[in-house]
């Protein structure tokens, strides 16, 4: 486990069908575990109408324990059953984010076969990208 003053914390909020995460890491599978059911809610609401994409923006750190990368795992299996997952995925992070290069691969292998996944260094960019998903999937 990450000690408390050094774990990381995840905000979200929700604009125009897409899921936005401020996500400040590093991260423990309690984290991840406490995001999948404060957050359940907003994904229901955005499931319910329709198609929806999800932009996560890195601050910090991107690093992540074991038990948190299972418990994201989770999390997709869970999204997957109930019909809450997105049609896309970004990742956003600066080159200078700990960990960046060695946890992007890791995320690109978790949503391969899943949704369409992008990394991003700058905001922008990403969200445009989710938003022309969400054009073509409309």
């Amino acid at each position: 486990m990450i000690p408390n003053a050094q774990r990381g914390h995840i905000t979200a909020h929700i604009a125009d069908r897409v899921l936005f995460f401020e996500s400040t890491g590093p991260f423990d599978g309690e984290i991840v575990e406490a995001v999948i059911r404060a957050y359940r809610p907003l994904l229901e609401r955005l499931a319910d109408g329709g198609p929806f994409a999800h932009v996560s923006t890195f601050h910090r750190s991107m690093l992540a324990t074991p038990d948190a990368l299972e418990a994201f795992d989770q999390l997709l299996g869970e999204w997957r059953r109930s019909g809450l997952a997105p049609i896309a995925h970004a990742y956003v992070a600066a080159a200078d984010i700990e960990g960046r290069n060695v946890m992007m691969p890791i995320f690109a292998n978790v949503f391969s076969g899943f949704s369409p996944f992008r990394e991003f260094e700058r905001f922008e960019e990403a969200e445009a990208w989710v938003r022309q998903q969400l054009a073509t999937a409309d």
